[in-house]
């Protein structure tokens, strides 16, 4: 997987369940994080707290607008450069045109 610049939108794919959707922005790439291999801190775009997050075994509920969590967990929304979306949107420009 590509690594996601910090200002990158992304939505939330995997992970905690009442998250997933959830449009967020990339703040840092963090790298090996505790025991994630590819983390990023991130925080919603609303403004507004992750619904769950883990701290420890610990859930909380509505305590952060940031977190760390899984580069696997996030999905682009727009492409950077040399992703693998700037493949498809080349291609569909080259097919409506």
């Amino acid at each position: 997987m590509s690594i996601l610049k910090p200002g990158t939108l992304c939505v939330i794919i995997a992970g905690c369940p009442e998250n997933i959707g959830m449009v967020v922005e990339v703040i840092q790439h963090l790298g090996v994080y505790e025991d994630r291999q590819d983390a990023y801190l991130i925080k919603t775009t609303s403004g507004r707290h992750f619904h769950q997050l883990w701290s420890g075994s610990d859930l909380l509920r509505g305590q952060s607008d940031e977190c760390v969590t899984d580069r696997h967990k996030l999905r682009p929304l727009v492409g950077g450069e040399g992703d693998e979306w700037d493949d498809v949107i080349e291609r569909d420009l080259e097919t409506s045109q």
